[in-house]
């Protein structure tokens, strides 16, 4: 049976092309991502994302990854606005460290990765992105819009 677009009714192709199979991570991620120390606090990791609009940060010390900072769990830390006062959340957040939040036990890829087996990673694991390392250093961080982007680059040039 022949697969057809429901809106134009056209065949569509069958299989992946040969190009795209090779794909690695490194035509997906994002390059040099912003990064903060392990040390510095929960309100510079709130306006770093706010600044950049990403909503995770690589953690380095020095040249090595640490951990990740997620918005997620930035948000769980941070205390109530409703339930404390302005100064209680400013405290908290400018006392506090990113190294009291971030991830630790971090799910990492290569530069040369197959893309498709870091796509299966991210779904897998349900996280929404993966360091990229390069010689064990910090290269990238794939996330999950980074492969939403190029899923479109991919159905926009058909295959």
């Amino acid at each position: 049976m022949e697969n057809r677009c429901p809106s134009c009714g056209a065949a569509l192709p069958h299989g992946v092309p040969a190009w795209a199979r090779r794909l690695t991570v490194a035509n997906a991620m994002t390059r040099d991502p912003v990064t903060l120390g392990p040390e510095d606090t929960l309100l510079a990791g709130v306006e770093l994302m706010r600044k950049h609009g990403v909503r995770r940060i690589p953690i380095v010390l020095g040249e090595t990854l640490v951990g990740l900072l997620v918005e997620g769990d930035l948000k769980r830390a941070q205390p109530s606005a409703l339930v404390d006062s302005q100064e209680e959340y400013q405290r908290v957040m400018e006392d506090t460290q990113i190294a009291r939040v971030m991830i630790r036990q971090l799910v990492t890829v290569a530069v040369d990765t197959p893309l498709v087996e870091a796509a299966r990673a991210l779904h897998d694991t349900k996280y929404g992105a993966l360091p990229v390392l390069k010689d064990g250093r910090l290269a990238g961080i794939l996330t999950d819009t980074d492969l939403t982007r190029v899923l479109v680059e991919l159905l926009e040039q058909g295959g």
